[in-house]
């Protein structure tokens, strides 16, 4: 009889643990769904509302209709967007590539060379990553405004490459610091120098890490906008968070679906570059904390 019951009990076992491991599944996907819910419901409201007219959205309605297709264009002329996309590109480019230049210069140096003081240096780029935005405002605004330079492009390309010089060091060194050694002493052997080891054996295996360097200053900088709004004053020199803020002291003031319609022009291209770029940016993110 004992025999029969503990048979019975082991045999239920399995079924219970599958029960529960079929809950805890449902449970992860509801919690999924509901955090992807959350996170989707304003872009898509955004939209929404941005093929609505007032007297629709007044209304209460969720789903435009008829549709106001219209908008679009006129946010495109009202807020000029043509010039704001050329500047927001101009400065988050040139920034970009100065930012991965520096850094993979930067991280190669504190990830492959031995040098006295290694590690003091690198303590002092980690302590780049706590510094806000908010605590170098004055003193850059003086800064550039004793060299000249408020109202120009490059009032926002140096701010923008320093601030991210420390993330980008971070990330590449990471990578740099796990590659084979054997590369570099087969390089070596072959007569390669320490530049062309970085150049021609490196920094082509760190394409992922560079690829996230690239995506996240770039995006960093194209969504900026304390600095662009105290160091630009001239409308011709805006960028794009700072020209659409401009809209609600124009004449489109209280017409927010032709807000929200500037806002889906200003999101969309940061949204398919991360999209089409999004494998690479996860790769280099995680791949410098493996070592191979």
């Amino acid at each position: 009889m004992s025999t029969a019951v503990a048979r019975a009990s082991v045999a239920r076992r399995p079924r219970a643990f599958g029960q529960r491991a079929r809950a805890g599944r449902v449970a992860m996907w509801a919690v999924v769904l509901g955090a992807l819910a959350v996170s989707l419901a304003p872009g898509l409201y955004m939209i929404s509302l941005s093929f609505m007219d007032n007297p629709q959205l007044f209304a209460g309605r969720v789903v435009p209709w008829p549709p106001h297709a219209e908008n679009y264009p006129r946010a495109w002329v009202a807020s000029s967007i043509g010039r704001l996309y050329w500047n927001s590109i101009y400065v988050s480019t040139a920034s970009m590539v100065a930012t991965v230049a520096i850094s993979a210069l930067a991280g190669y140096g504190l990830g492959r060379i031995r040098f006295a003081g290694r590690g003091i240096v690198y303590g002092i780029v980690l302590i780049g990553l706590t510094i806000p935005l908010q605590i170098a405002l004055i003193p850059l605004f003086i800064n550039l405004r004793t060299l000249g330079l408020l109202n120009t492009r490059l009032a926002l390309i140096g701010p923008y490459t320093a601030f991210g010089l420390a993330f980008g060091t971070y990330i590449m060194k990471g990578f740099f610091q796990g590659l084979p050694r054997e590369l570099e002493e087969a390089a070596r052997l072959d007569g390669a120098g320490e530049f062309g080891i970085f150049a021609r054996v490196m920094l082509p295996l760190t394409r992922p890490a560079l690829a996230t360097v690239a995506i996240f200053v770039f995006l960093q900088n194209w969504n900026e906008f304390l600095f662009a709004l105290t160091f630009l004053t001239e409308g011709r020199m805006r960028t794009l968070p700072t020209g659409i803020y401009a809209l609600l002291s124009s004449e489109f003031y209280g017409n927010y679906p032709i807000l929200a319609a500037s806002l889906v022009l200003f999101s969309a291209p940061v949204l398919v570059l991360y999209f089409v770029f999004q494998r690479q940016f996860v790769e280099g993110l995680t791949a410098g904390a493996l070592k191979h």
